[in-house]
């Protein structure tokens, strides 16, 4: 049996992490190369969370308030892979994959990030553990 947790619980869980996210200022999300959470790899583009980053939880799931653009990115020649939600100070809170499509983290427009170009989110949900 797969381990679970109810709908409280989640949005429990889900609400404490990314609260995580604003206690030095709005959050960020960085998109980076190939990395780990622990090692997280380089960041092509951090964009800045609202000053509330999320809004409450319902059924395990967090939706975004709204995200500032990066409107100058670092860039790199090699394509993104990961993306990371952290604090305003850097430390990695949640890390995920990104792609083309089928990801954690869907991208448009290829997956390399050039310098100056802008990143934009149209909308970004967290969803807890089940």
């Amino acid at each position: 049996m797969a381990v679970s947790h109810p709908t409280t619980v989640r949005n429990a869980m889900a609400d404490w992490l990314l609260a995580q996210l604003d206690v030095s200022g709005p959050g960020k999300l960085a998109f980076r190369l190939a990395g780990t959470a622990d090692a997280p790899g380089t960041v092509a583009a951090t964009l800045t969370l609202s000053a509330t980053s999320f809004g409450a939880t319902a059924a395990g799931v967090a939706t975004a308030a709204a995200i500032a653009s990066d409107t100058n990115a670092t860039g790199n020649a090699s394509p993104v892979a990961n993306a990371t939600l952290q604090t305003a100070a850097g430390t990695v809170k949640v890390h995920c994959a990104v792609a083309a499509s089928a990801s954690d983290i869907n991208m448009s427009g290829g997956l390399t990030i050039a310098a100056g170009d802008t990143v934009a989110v149209s909308s970004l949900t967290y969803t807890a553990p089940p």
